[in-house]
């Protein structure tokens, strides 16, 4: 179990790294001895063992939100868990349900993952603001990403 646990985590890290890229490249804010790390992309770019295993629907009109934080204050970078807000709206400000589910690996890896409804050639308004847990510092994340279904 371990094992398989081990090979989903990998791949879903490696999907998330490499076809992210393929879309928009990950962005990183940096304050202080935080990081945050954010991406967006179409929920098909994860294959069905991952989207099963997280209880994500694959489709061309789902996209999927990726949030994690690092704390670089010691000698090497550790996730930590973050109290995150997602507001979400397209260009007509119809607002975009994100629900985020934290994953919390054995090897203390800590990510969030969100889904929301996208339409084809949709710009999708994100704000994000995430408190690392422990810290003062709170990040204020605002970007625009335009989505293809077809």
């Amino acid at each position: 179990m371990q094992t398989k646990k081990l090979i989903t985590r990998t791949i879903l890290m490696t999907l998330l790294l490499t076809c992210g890229g393929l879309v928009q490249a990950e962005q990183v804010v940096i304050q202080g001895d935080h990081e945050l790390h954010y991406n967006t992309f179409p929920s098909t770019f994860l294959s069905k063992e991952i989207a099963n295993t997280y209880q994500i629907t694959r489709s061309k009109n789902r996209g999927i939100l990726s949030i994690s934080v690092m704390d670089k204050s010691g000698e090497s970078p550790k996730a930590v868990e973050a109290d995150i807000t997602i507001q979400a709206k397209n260009l007509v400000h119809q607002n975009k349900d994100i629900k985020l589910i934290k994953i919390r690996e054995q090897d203390d890896a800590i990510y969030y993952l969100g889904t929301f409804a996208l339409n084809n050639e949709e710009n999708v308004n994100f704000s994000i603001e995430a408190k690392p847990t422990g810290s003062d510092t709170v990040f204020l994340v605002k970007f625009t990403r335009e989505f293809f279904t077809d």
